[in-house]
Parts: structure tokens; sequence; C-alpha cells
């Protein structure tokens, strides 16, 4: 039974360590897309100065991009504490009042 028990914790074990294996190949996938080539070998001087502005303008979106979604990570935690405190002080009243305290001589 302890050699059973071993077994199905390292299949678990594996099984997790696959997890983690398949979310950084997702991150190496996403990444190798967003790759672009960059042959300057044939390039004139105009050209390298076309190709720089289009990777600065890229770069630039990238940024614009990163900066908007960290905006809106930081107002999604704000709201998500905002509702985490109001859960929790309506619990503090909610734990009171359904006591069923009675008033008056019945106490």
């Amino acid at each position: 039974m302890g050699a059973q028990f071993g077994g199905g914790y390292l299949m678990k074990a594996e099984q997790k360590r696959g997890k983690r294996q398949t979310g950084r190949e997702m991150k190496r996938k996403m990444l190798a897309e967003r790759h672009k080539p960059l042959c300057i070998d044939h390039m004139n001087e105009n050209q390298l100065r076309e190709k720089a502005k289009e990777l600065t303008d890229w770069m630039y979106q990238l940024e614009s991009e990163k900066f908007d979604l960290m905006e809106k990570m930081k107002t999604q935690r704000y709201e998500i504490n905002v509702l985490y405190n109001r859960i929790s002080h309506a619990q503090k009243f909610k734990k009171g009042a359904g006591k069923g305290r009675v008033g008056g001589r019945w106490k």
C-alpha cells in the first residue's frame, strides 16, 4: 500500500512539473511569434534608418500596451481590495444579527 501511495504522489509531482513546462513553452511560443527577424546585411543607410524607426515605433507600442495593462491591473487590485473590505465589513454585522437576540424580559 505504501508503494502505491508513493507512486501516485510521484505522478502528481510529474504532472505539476509538466504544467509548468507547458507554461514556459507557451511563453516561448508567444515570444517567438512577436520576435521579428533582423536582416540588415543587405540594407543601405536609408533602409537602416527606416528599419530603426520601425523598431522604435514597435517598442513604443509595446511599452504603451504594457503601461495600459499595468494600469488596468492596479485598478483591478484596488477594486478587489475594496470588495474584500466590504465583504469583511458586512460579515461583522451579519454574525451579530444572526444569533436571534431577543430584547426585553426574555433575555
